[in-house]
């Protein structure tokens, strides 16, 4: 019975990150087979991000960092998240289902579906997530690196940009979020 409820606790939780990473629709690639979403709870900094914008792509250059807080709440996973967006901190709770395997989550909110998989981690350090989502009609697809610190990131950096290459974008799609905590800050503020 236990092990049932663990499992589905992990289920939640794995659903609920991809919820709050965002939506991702037909994510390709590779996914963390084992994925264990107990290890992956608590607070994530979004650093990093590898994004086809086309011309909007140089704004990202100036964003600042978002962040996450990934729980499990009544066998649900439930995400907290923020992100820089144009001019100002968005902050989202969402909740994520599994889908199609233990690291591959279904985040539906009002600006559309999210198909979010976790494509790397180590549970101490850092996590990528290939995010895909479906927006007026349009597809999106963007990855994401979160770090458990904001410390010595520079191996995560290295292996995010490789996973990003390897998944199709280039070098230039590529972004490294500025270090202002305006939105960190925020989604701290409400998550204490």
């Amino acid at each position: 019975m236990c092990s049932v409820a663990r499992h589905m606790e992990s289920v939640m939780l794995f659903t609920l990150l991809g919820l709050c990473v965002g939506p991702a629709v037909g994510t390709e690639g590779a996914v963390v087979n084992d994925f264990d979403v107990s290890k992956f709870l608590g607070f994530w900094y979004e650093i990093a991000l590898a994004s086809k914008m086309g011309t909007h792509g140089s704004a990202h250059k100036e964003e600042k960092m978002g962040a996450m807080v990934v729980e499990l709440k009544e066998n649900i996973l439930a995400l907290t998240t923020t992100y820089y967006n144009e001019d100002h901190c968005v902050l989202e709770k969402v909740v994520a289902t599994q889908v199609d395997g233990p690291a591959k989550f279904k985040v539906t909110r009002i600006s559309g579906k999210k198909e979010v998989a976790v494509v790397a981690t180590d549970y101490m350090t850092y996590a990528v997530i290939d995010i895909t989502s479906l927006v007026s009609g349009a597809v999106h697809r963007a990855m994401k690196l979160y770090s458990r610190s904001l410390e010595d990131n520079g191996e995560a950096l290295s292996n995010f940009q490789k996973i990003a290459l390897k998944h199709g974008f280039l070098e230039t799609d590529i972004y490294i979020l500025k270090h202002d905590l305006t939105c960190v800050n925020a989604l701290q503020s409400v998550s204490l």
